[in-house]
């Protein structure tokens, strides 16, 4: 089948993970891909020289470039693909319109809790929790054009889960160092955390306009040589395989592909109760916190770090659902059903 996918961000967050991921594994199930991606796309190598994969870049601006569409409109032109899968607002927008001038049906990921004025032009949406059903329809969606397929992951599932028995305890989290991200509550739980007798070192990936902010907290509370933060992270299963437990502190969270990563790699969890994780995780397969809690996510990792073997439990459950609900080979067959079926009506 020939499918074109649409991202039109720069920057390399769970979505346009999403995004490169669906594209790589599309093409490695034998479908010819068209990715269709912004021209200062950071992580745009990771297509580039890849079988079976088309890598097309345009620039594209905000909802009043008019250009866009019309790039877009001739690229799927000159491909012919059978159905176009746009991730975001922007390429909802700028691609709905380009495949309706193409003639090609469109379909579209939510990963997050938006208006759908700009998705006119797409014909189903793709919500990656029941929740975000939910709030398609309570936005008058037609119930008969939308659809609930988890986001997943390409991270091999290791063989085993392993316990937490390392001293000091190896903290892991990583992505955009923005507020929502919570990682300054994370710091604040880690002092505590020490000051009450275990041993941790907290290691933060990725970077962000709150970089600076967080790197101050830091030595404000006195954690200097017991914090690595700005990291980046090519490597994410080397990352989870050195780390002892995995913290995701966020404030806001449609779904968190950073929680997959976590299962596949057997590493127990210790997360706050956003919108994704909620919905995917329960009180058999990881450890939960209050939002915007120092307290509670301080006790979340206390009792990991007391019972190590409990902790290999929950790790162990999470590993499982990974492997049979969020790994890609238990949802590709998903989108590929999704896609026969629109493109054939």
């Amino acid at each position: 089948m020939k499918i074109t996918q649409i991202m039109l961000g720069k920057g390399f967050g769970g979505a346009e993970r999403s995004f490169v991921d669906t594209a790589l594994a599309l093409a490695a199930r034998g479908h010819e891909v068209q990715a269709i991606c912004h021209r200062d796309f950071v992580k745009r190598g990771l297509l580039e020289n890849v079988p079976g994969l088309t890598l097309e870049t345009i620039k594209a601006g905000g909802e009043y470039d008019f250009m866009a569409p019309r790039r877009i409109a001739n690229l799927i032109r000159a491909f012919e693909p059978s159905i176009v899968h746009t991730q975001l607002k922007r390429a909802a927008w700028h691609g709905g319109r380009g495949a309706h001038r193409a003639g090609v049906p469109v379909v579209s990921k939510l990963h997050n809790y938006v208006k759908l004025e700009r998705y006119r032009y797409v014909h189903t949406l793709i919500g990656t929790t029941e929740d975000q059903r939910r709030h398609a329809l309570k936005l008058n969606w037609p119930e008969d054009r939308v659809t609930v397929i988890p986001n997943f992951s390409r991270v091999p599932p290791v063989a085993e889960a392993r316990t937490p028995e390392a001293r000091p305890l190896r903290l892991l989290t990583y992505g955009r160092c923005v507020h929502k991200k919570g990682f300054d509550v994370l710091l604040q739980a880690l002092k505590k955390l020490i000051d009450g007798g275990v041993e941790a070192e907290l290691l933060i990936g990725g970077s962000g306009p709150e970089l600076d902010a967080l790197q101050a907290l830091s030595v404000k509370l006195g954690l200097a040589g017991r914090v690595n933060l700005g990291v980046w992270i090519d490597d994410v299963g080397q990352a989870l395989d050195e780390a002892d437990v995995f913290v995701l502190p966020s404030r806001d969270e449609p779904f968190g592909i950073v929680m997959l990563e976590a299962m596949a790699r057997g590493l127990p969890i210790v997360t706050t109760r956003t919108q994704g994780p909620v919905q995917v995780l329960t009180d058999e397969t990881a450890y939960f916190a209050d939002i915007d809690s120092v307290e509670t996510l301080v006790a979340g990792l206390r009792q990991a770090a007391a019972h190590p073997e409990d902790a290999r439990q929950k790790a162990a459950a999470a590993l499982e659902l990974y492997r049979t609900t969020y790994h890609e080979d238990a949802v590709l067959p998903r989108f590929e059903a999704l896609y026969e079926s629109v493109s054939s009506r």
